[in-house]
C-alpha cells in the first residue's frame, strides 16, 4: 500500500480518537489529505498564515518537532515533524481546538495541557502504521525467505549483541552473500536494520518509563550510552532526552 494511504489512515484513525481536525503535509508545502477540515476552519487557517507561522518556528528550531499557534478567540494549531525514514519530515497540523468550552464556531475543546496526550497517541499510531507498513511488505514477498527470517531473528533477538556472523549461521548460508542479499532487498545494511529497530524499541521506553538514557540503551541491546544517542540522532534528528523531553513536556 503507498504511503500516503497509511498517512490517511493515520489520519482518520486520529480524527475518531479526538475529534480534532488533522492534516498532513509534505517536507514542500503540497498538502496529503485532511480530516475533520470544513470551509470554516480552511479560512481560519488560511487567514492567520498558520502553516507559514509553523514553518518559520520550525526552521528557527530544528530540535523541537512540536510547534503551536495561537490564533484569535482561544483557538490553536499544533504541529508535529516526524522524521523517520519512511515518513521523512511529513509534518502532521492538528487543529483548529478550542481552549474554551464554549464557542459558537464549533471548534471542539481541548484545554492546551491536554494536548500533549494527543500528540502521545499519534505518535502511536504512527509507529503502528510504520510496523503495519513494513511487515506488510515482508508479508508480500517482498523480500525472500532468507531476508523475511534475518528481520525476524533480529526483531525477535535485538536486545542481545547480534553479529553478522549469528545471522548467517542461523540462516545457513555464506556471511557475503547474505550481506548482499539484505542490502539489496531492503536498502539498508544488517547494521543499520539492527539498529533502527533497537531505537524504535527504545522509543517505547522513552515514553512509558523513567529509565535514563543509559539504561535504556543497554536496554535494546546497545552496549555503551554514547552510540545510542549518536544511532538515535542519526535516525530521528533528535537526542533520546530531546525526544522524551519534546513529548512529555510538550
Amino acid at each position: 500500500m503507498p504511503i500516503k494511504k497509511y498517512i490517511n489512515k493515520i489520519l482518520e484513525k486520529f480524527f475518531l480518537c479526538t475529534h480534532i481536525p488533522i492534516q498532513a503535509f509534505e517536507h514542500n508545502g503540497s498538502l496529503i489529505n485532511t480530516v475533520g477540515f470544513n470551509e470554516k476552519f480552511k479560512k481560519i487557517f488560511n487567514d492567520n498564515k498558520v502553516y507559514n507561522k509553523i514553518k518559520i518556528q520550525t526552521l528557527a528550531n530544528k530540535n523541537n518537532s512540536l510547534v503551536t499557534i495561537h490564533c484569535l478567540n482561544n483557538i490553536y494549531f499544533t504541529a508535529y515533524c516526524i522524521h523517520p525514514k519512511s515518513m521523512e519530515n511529513i509534518l502532521f497540523i492538528l487543529g483548529p481546538y478550542s481552549s474554551c468550552k464554549e464557542n459558537k464556531m464549533g471548534i471542539v475543546y481541548k484545554p492546551t495541557d491536554s494536548i500533549k496526550y494527543s500528540i502521545f497517541l499519534l505518535r502511536k499510531i504512527i509507529d503502528d502504521n510504520i510496523y503495519d507498513l513494513e511487515k506488510q511488505s515482508i508479508d508480500k514477498n517482498i523480500y525472500s525467505l532468507h531476508v523475511k527470517k534475518a528481520i525476524d531473528y533480529i526483531s525477535l533477538n535485538y536486545d542481545e549483541p547480534i553479529t553478522l556472523s549469528d545471522i548467517s549461521n542461523y540462516l545457513g548460508i555464506n556471511k557475503s552473500y547474505f550481506s548482499s542479499i539484505f542490502k539489496k532487498e531492503t536498502g539498508k545494511t544488517f547494521t543499520q536494520m539492527l539498529n533502527k529497530i533497537r531505537i524504535e524499541k527504545s522509543k517505547e521506553l522513552l515514553l512509558e518509563t523513567d529509565l535514563s538514557a543509559l539504561d535504556i540503551a543497554l536496554s535494546v541491546g546497545f552496549n555503551n550510552q554514547n552510540y545510542y544517542n549518536i544511532v538515535f540522532k542519526k535516525i530521528t534528528n533528535e537526542t533520546p532526552m530531546e525526544f522524551r523531553h519534546n513529548l512529555r513536556n510538550y
